[in-house]
């Protein structure tokens, strides 16, 4: 099992273009194509996964069912991951899905939370780079969806910052990051964002599963 560092920052949209310039300018590099991320997260009764996060215990874990390029209507490669956060770092699991239309009618049954159904739906552009072995991600475009009577909302909502992640898996790197990315670090979850910036109501939610 590895383990890495994770650093967020929280970036507002005009200032994107150059912090991408200044990581192509000092020798990094793109890593892969830019590519639209699909995600479905799933949380328990008592919405366990949301409040451990918001509270910072660890460990604690998310789960999410996650595609890429597509939309879920016409996917074929579906992934379910668990990203765990230790107090050792944080890793993901990752296993593909066969049936996409069971998982969104019955949840997902997990060890520690119990049956976990669908409450959200976020998606968002991530771009790829490389400097000094760190990656770094820009994640852009967000947009979250409230999930309802396993239905997801037609409606969104846009968020106006970009989150760039800084992941490496020495500390040797922290004073390095320290000085090439002097923006503050933040404790950033889309899933939490999102589950507050659609207000849901989560009883109204949780009724057709129970």
């Amino acid at each position: 099992m590895s383990f890495r560092k994770e650093e967020k920052l929280k970036i507002p949209l005009n200032n994107i273009f150059l912090l991408k310039k200044m990581i192509i300018d000092n020798e990094g590099k793109i890593l892969y194509p830019p590519r639209k991320i699909n995600s479905i997260y799933f949380d328990n009764q008592n919405f366990s996964m949301y409040n451990h996060s918001i509270e910072g215990i660890v460990p604690r874990k998310k789960i999410r069912i996650r595609i890429y390029n597509q939309e879920f209507k016409s996917c074929k490669d579906v992934k379910k991951e668990i990203k765990i956060t230790a107090v050792e770092g944080r890793y993901k699991t990752s296993e593909n899905i066969r049936d996409f239309s069971q998982v969104m009618n019955l949840g997902i049954l997990d060890r520690n939370y119990g049956v976990c159904i669908p409450v959200l739906n976020v998606t968002y552009k991530r771009s790829y780079y490389l400097l000094e072995n760190i990656r770094i991600t820009f994640d852009e475009n967000i947009y979250y969806k409230k999930i309802t009577n396993k239905q997801v909302s037609k409606f969104s909502t846009f968020d106006n910052y970009c989150i760039v992640e800084l992941k490496y898996n020495s500390d040797k790197f922290i004073n390095f990051c320290n000085t090439f990315f002097p923006f503050q670090r933040i404790r950033f979850s889309k899933y939490c964002r999102g589950i507050e910036f659609t207000e849901l109501n989560y009883c109204n939610d949780l009724d057709s599963f129970r």
